[in-house]
């Protein structure tokens, strides 16, 4: 059962007040996974927008073909962070694959169609939910941006 402390923990729903998460409460189930089970894969249409409860999840590429896109290896994502938020950021497919990364996994799965009516309904829920979003997006864009930064320039270093 998700109680309202779990849900106000989730960095996308940390500024909405309690009668904004019980509205959100309906639109969530808690799942759970072990080590190495895929959530999603990339490619796929995303559904839900994801939060750890529990554990570690791995974000990574799957590619069939050799690039440098492996060289970053994988994001982890742990306790009360998101992930899958392509189900709300166009072009809607989950562009990496999500597994569970820890012996046990517990998740919670935000029901893309069933949070998008209730934005619809409550636009106050939706604006504070998406702005925390973007700030979780851009965030882990910066986060990304350093990590090439310092692999380019191990690279240049390694040439002398």
């Amino acid at each position: 059962m998700i109680g309202l402390d779990m849900l106000e923990e989730v960095e996308v729903f940390k500024d909405l007040n309690d009668k904004q998460l019980s509205a959100v409460k309906p639109c969530c189930e808690k799942v759970a996974f072990q080590r190495g089970e895929k959530i999603f894969g990339a490619g796929e249409d995303p559904n839900a927008l994801w939060a750890v409860s529990e554990g570690q999840v791995d974000l990574r590429p799957e590619t069939t073909e050799k690039t440098n896109a492996g060289d970053f290896g994988s994001t982890e994502v742990s306790e009360n962070m998101v992930f899958g938020w392509s189900s709300f950021v166009s072009p809607h497919k989950y562009m990496l694959s999500a597994y569970c990364a820890s012996r046990h996994c517990e998740l919670i799965k935000s029901d893309k169609a069933c949070l998008s009516a209730l934005f619809e309904n409550d636009p106050e829920i939706g604006y504070k939910v998406m702005l925390k979003l973007l700030w979780v997006i851009g965030r882990r864009f910066h986060q990304f941006q350093e990590t090439l930064i310092q692999r380019r320039g191990q690279e240049i270093m390694n040439r002398w």
